[in-house]
């Protein structure tokens, strides 16, 4: 690149790198995770829960009891997460007991009661009643205790033994440990940690992609609507120009995923024991946080498949950008190239789950789902390469040569043309000027 390049590629990134928005911008993703786990933390500080009092009325007379034994939660305080109360009725005053409940309820001396029918293993349905029905975690508890009485009662009117039957099923309850196969050996690693973070990552990546090429397509438009193209031209060729708003903007969308990615890193290497000293506890949360693997490989495919993303849909914005003349012009030809970047997302939902099928292989090299795809490729199979990884990185340079080399003759002839409306035919006309 000449001088000429790098004055454009200085301007288009250091006149938006100083602004507020940038900055608040590239910090937002780690603010937003701290502000998240912080108020976890906070919240739960502040909004300790007190225990939850119930009243139980068993119409079966076998389940009260059961149920109790099974939730024994407590608090970090030390006491009871739920307090039982056992309400003896008969038929006759059933309806009376229940709407004296209510009244307890409504006057927030009960959390809410629980209606076992006497005929619960044939409908299979108990009622809870509540001023608040919302804490799904709570209830989901309750629901499974119930259920396990109720299981209980079933085997022990078969003649079985529920404590030898349950024993024996959670003594057959196995951990399964996933191993990845490659050439250096057995690596341990976690599925679902493994799946979250190609997801996350590459939704990173089509959104900036996105963002960041229609970027582009604005600061055409603006500079067309402001009349200053013509002046810069006479110094500079349209297609250094063209290059130096594509490289300037591709190095801010470099920097915030270097912050991102960097942060992502210290998360999965620091971040389960963090949460442990703030107190959150949640098993599964914990599990999936220690097991990504967010390395230095991974971060260095995730930085390329950017770049070249970004150069290939961004060169075609500046297509579209030089074409128009408005922002609202431009639409009808920016919806289908940002078609072309969600359907790789889409892909990429199903190949990091089968990366090495050969229907995964042919779309990862398609150029335009390229950035995506083999990059979730690369993610899940790390650290073995998945096949066709190296040919994508060629076929994307070829890709990328071939449309800055096409969109050059557009884009030439798109920035001086003012005041005419759009239209795809006349852009193939400007390919062939000479």
């Amino acid at each position: 690149m000449n001088k000429k390049i790098w004055a454009v590629v200085s301007r288009e990134y250091f006149t938006r790198a100083k602004t507020k928005g940038y900055i608040i911008g590239t910090l937002m993703f780690p603010i937003i995770i701290v502000f998240l786990f912080g108020g976890i933390y906070i919240f739960g500080k502040a909004f300790q829960p007190s225990t939850q009092n119930f009243a139980v009325i068993d119409q079966t007379g076998r389940i009260y009891v059961q149920m109790v034994e099974m939730l024994p939660d407590t608090l970090k305080n030390g006491s009871l997460k739920f307090s039982f109360s056992e309400i003896k009725t008969t038929d006759e005053n059933l309806e009376p007991t229940i709407e004296e409940l209510k009244q307890k309820v409504l006057n927030k001396k009960l959390t809410g009661f629980l209606v076992i029918p006497e005929n619960i293993l044939e409908s299979k349905e108990v009622k809870y009643s509540a001023r608040n029905v919302s804490n799904f975690d709570d209830l989901e508890k309750i629901e499974w205790a119930i259920s396990k009485s109720v299981s209980n009662i079933r085997l022990e009117n078969l003649g079985y033994s529920p404590e030898v039957i349950r024993r024996e099923m959670y003594a057959g309850y196995i951990n399964l440990t996933s191993f990845q196969l490659t050439e250096k050996g057995e690596v341990s690693k976690s599925g679902v940690s493994n799946f979250l973070l190609t997801y996350l990552l590459t939704y990173l990546l089509m959104l900036f992609i996105m963002i960041y090429g229609q970027t582009i397509t604005a600061s055409v438009i603006e500079e067309k609507s402001q009349r200053i193209t013509e002046t810069i031209i006479s110094s500079i060729k349209p297609v250094e120009l063209m290059m130096g708003k594509l490289v300037g903007v591709c190095l801010l969308g470099i920097t915030q995923l270097v912050v991102i990615g960097s942060f992502v890193y210290l998360l999965s290497a620091f971040g389960a024991p963090f949460l442990l000293k703030m107190g959150i506890e949640t098993p599964k949360l914990l599990n999936i946080i220690g097991n990504l693997q967010f390395t230095p490989v991974v971060f260095m495919f995730f930085i390329l498949y950017f770049f070249m993303g970004y150069l290939l849909y961004a060169t075609l914005f500046a297509a579209v950008g030089s074409m128009v003349n408005t922002t609202d012009e431009g639409q009808q030809f920016l919806t289908p190239i940002i078609f072309l970047n969600i359907i790789g997302f889409f892909i990429m939902i199903t190949v990091a789950q089968n990366p090495d099928t050969p229907a995964a292989f042919w779309a990862s090299l398609f150029p335009f789902f390229t950035p995506s795809v083999m990059f979730a490729r690369i993610a899940v199979s790390h650290p073995s390469l998945p096949s066709g990884a190296v040919l994508s990185i060629f076929t994307m340079g070829i890709s990328i040569y071939l449309i800055i080399k096409l969109v050059a003759k557009i884009y030439r002839v798109g920035i001086l043309m003012y005041g005419k409306k759009p239209s795809l035919k006349e852009a193939l006309k400007w390919i062939r000027y000479k």
